[in-house]
């Protein structure tokens, strides 16, 4: 006999991705089609931006304003450098990236391995939904935003 555990006995919440009571729809598809194009979308444009050397203020080449939240306070909000981080990761300047903003340089990698990862999933046929109530899903969720947090705080020591 067979002494290992089949999928369906593992609990839902460390089987992950596993078949969902919920078919596969057109709009799964769709779902993993927007996450493939914005992905692709925003690595192109942060391979198009020139990263600007203060370390912030690179979102200003795409015709937005000038960050208010630093003006007014003098310390830098909480995605500040953000985009100048992911120019650096698109023109592999990894270090560079990680030093401007390190959350950044994570937000980076995900968001290139989410193209791959999207393909994957896509052709595996896994609910869109299923990802998005998965125990997994929310402790890396909380875990991005504590190292957003930590970003945040180590971007205010750096400019200041």
């Amino acid at each position: 006999m067979n002494d290992t555990p089949s999928l369906n006995s593992i609990p839902y919440e460390y089987a992950w991705p596993v078949a969902s009571a919920r078919p596969f729809t057109r709009g799964d598809q769709i779902q993993y089609g927007v996450v493939i194009a914005a992905a692709t979308a925003v690595l192109g444009i942060a391979r198009y931006l020139r990263p600007s050397a203060r370390g912030f203020g690179t979102h200003e080449q795409l015709g937005l304003p000038a960050c208010t939240f630093l003006k007014l306070t003098g310390i830098p909000c909480p995605s500040c450098g953000l985009t100048t981080s992911f120019a650096h990761a698109a023109h592999w300047h990894w270090l560079a990236s990680f030093v401007t903003q390190p959350f950044g340089f994570i937000a980076f990698c995900l968001t290139a391995l989410s193209i791959p990862l999207a393909f994957y999933l896509l052709y595996r046929r896994v609910v869109w939904g299923q990802l998005l109530h998965a125990r997994a899903t929310n402790r890396i969720i909380y875990a991005l935003l504590v190292f957003y947090l930590l970003s945040w705080i180590y971007k205010i020591i750096v400019m200041t």
